[in-house]
């Protein structure tokens, strides 16, 4: 894929485990300010086949982001059977 076809993306989708942390592992801190600088242009949304529960413990508990931005996170949980959208704290929406 060519970089200036990403610029035209809207949303950029990533798995959790084996690309953003090591399988169950905790999210790094060089991640976590990649994925701050991204959701300053782009949506954001991130799949795994996990629970919300190993999400939290994983990926939410260790990423401080503004909350304007957040607003542009997606989390689709036990490989997309659930998703979680942040308004006033992280909601499930299905």
């Amino acid at each position: 894929m060519r970089i200036d076809s990403l610029k035209k993306k809207k949303l950029i989708v990533f798995d959790l485990d084996g690309t953003l942390t090591e399988s169950k592992s905790l999210l790094k801190a060089d991640m976590a300010g990649a994925l701050r600088k991204l959701l300053q242009k782009k949506f954001v949304a991130i799949i795994g086949g996990g629970k919300y529960e190993q999400f939290q413990k994983q990926f939410v508990s260790r990423f401080n982001c503004p909350t304007e931005l957040l607003s542009k996170l997606f989390l689709f949980t036990t490989t997309s059977t659930a998703f979680y959208r942040y308004k006033n704290g992280w909601k499930k929406v299905y």
